[in-house]
């Protein structure tokens, strides 16, 4: 192909801007975009049982899907990944979404009280959390990873999930590595939205945006649109 990874690495180094919070963003982004332009089988078949299970019956995408992504549990804090983002803040972003779309080809304007909302996260608290603050017309599809995923969360004496550092390690452990493909299916299933409400100090919120950028917005005429309650300062974006 026209790209390796040596030669992308390679203009990285060489590109103006290296050492910038420009050329680092642009770098993750062509990087991103490199590593996902082949996808294998396997993972398209995990996302294909997805989309049966998020999507049911049929397994077809809701039409103006809005994907959130809420980062927290363990890494959210003072000296951490980011600072706490609160479920009302995601409500009120996923309304401006549904507020500033425009009318459709048609003339109609969308029926903001069905709106559709793919929740990526990890967290228990957060699903509950955005599900309360919600208006309840809202459709609201918990990503896979959420429920596979949620037998191996470490729990308290009382039974209940709590948040342990880094919790990927133990449940890949566990999973045998199943828990990566689960993952990266449902970051495919993400990809499904044009509007997305993010927090790219996270990494997998960043993972998303580059997604987008490289990948969605390139094939779609930059159709996509970005919400980012907390963005990735320079460090995290280096």
């Amino acid at each position: 192909g026209k790209y390796t990874l040596p030669t992308i690495t390679t203009s990285f180094r060489n590109h103006k801007n290296v050492g910038s919070h420009v050329g680092y963003t642009e770098f993750r982004t062509g990087a991103t975009e490199y590593l996902f332009q082949s996808v294998s089988p396997l993972v398209i078949h995990e996302a294909q049982r997805q989309l049966q299970l998020v999507f049911p019956p049929h397994g077809k995408v809701p039409p103006n899907l809005i994907t959130v992504h809420m980062r927290w549990g363990d890494k959210i804090g003072v000296g951490k990944e980011m600072m706490g983002v609160n479920a009302s803040m995601y409500v009120q972003a996923v309304q401006q979404i549904l507020n500033d779309r425009t009318t459709t080809k048609a003339g109609n304007k969308h029926d903001d009280a069905v709106a559709h909302v793919y929740l990526a996260t990890e967290d228990p608290k957060a699903v509950q959390a955005f599900t309360t603050e919600a208006p309840t017309p809202w459709k609201i599809y918990v990503d896979q990873f959420f429920h596979d995923m949620l037998q191996y969360r470490a729990t308290n004496e009382q039974n209940q999930s709590i948040d342990v550092y880094n919790q990927a390690i133990a449940s890949s452990r566990k999973t045998k590595g199943r828990a990566g493909l689960v993952a990266i299916a449902s970051l495919l299933l993400a990809m499904e939205s044009n509007d997305f409400v993010l927090t790219t100090a996270s990494n997998w919120s960043r993972l998303m945006n580059e997604l987008r950028k490289g990948i969605l917005n390139p094939r779609c005429n930059n159709c996509t649109t970005l919400i980012d309650l907390q963005p990735a300062n320079k460090l995290q974006s280096s």
